[in-house]
């Protein structure tokens, strides 16, 4: 079950009724505070909380309810799953959210479908930070988690051009002969990259590679 915590009803209806659309075999709840979630007799069914952040624009309570949540969430014991979605992408918002625990921070800028293979990501161990913005973090003293993050999704050479051809849709076949080797050698390269992206199959991981991988790679 994921849990979402989304205080504005009209937001938390329209995106619950967006998730269950998109991704039928998962179970979603809204909760409108880390509170309410936490009295939910149904609690320990999440297998990963998604907390929804302000832009920062609207009343100083709901962005201070926000925050409070990510405090809340952080002090779990034992601790819990969580990623972060927020419209927001400063490097100090993702480095705050990061710090806090958070494995993913998903902007608003993402696809439905790319923000539910996110979640997806996590929930079997892995980590999602904007590619855009890991370079920018390294800035704001998050060396520490833009390695992390680099060491979890790290690819060779060889496999970041598999993945970028994965990207383009290219069959093995036709990837072996742009990047001149064997095509059995391909095929290790894609289950690697599957491996470390943590994808059921080739789209996922063509999805995947997609928001983690800049494309000048």
């Amino acid at each position: 079950m994921v849990a979402v915590i989304e205080p504005r009803v009209l937001f938390s209806q329209c995106l619950l009724a967006a998730l269950r659309s998109l991704d039928r075999e998962s179970i979603f709840r809204i909760y409108h505070s880390v509170a309410d979630w936490q009295d939910a007799p149904d609690r320990s069914d999440a297998a990963i909380v998604l907390l929804c952040m302000p832009s920062g624009e609207g009343s100083d309570a709901a962005l201070a309810a926000a925050e409070q949540g990510l405090t809340e969430l952080q002090a779990l014991e034992p601790p819990v799953m969580f990623a972060v979605m927020s419209d927001r992408e400063e490097p100090e918002r993702i480095l705050k959210a990061l710090e806090s625990g958070a494995r993913a921070y998903i902007p608003t800028s993402v696809s439905l479908e790319v923000a539910v293979q996110i979640l997806h990501l996590v929930i079997v161990g892995g980590i999602f930070v904007p590619a855009s913005s890991l370079v920018a973090m390294a800035s704001f003293n998050g060396t520490k988690i833009v390695s992390e993050v680099e060491d979890t999704f790290s690819l060779s050479a060889r496999q970041l051009s598999v993945a970028k051809a994965l990207r383009k849709g290219m069959p093995n076949k036709l990837i072996a002969y742009e990047l001149n080797m064997c095509e059995s050698t391909v095929k290790v390269h894609v289950r690697n990259i599957m491996k470390k992206l943590k994808a059921k199959n080739r789209t996922e991981a063509a999805l995947l590679s997609n928001r983690l991988f800049s494309e000048d790679k």
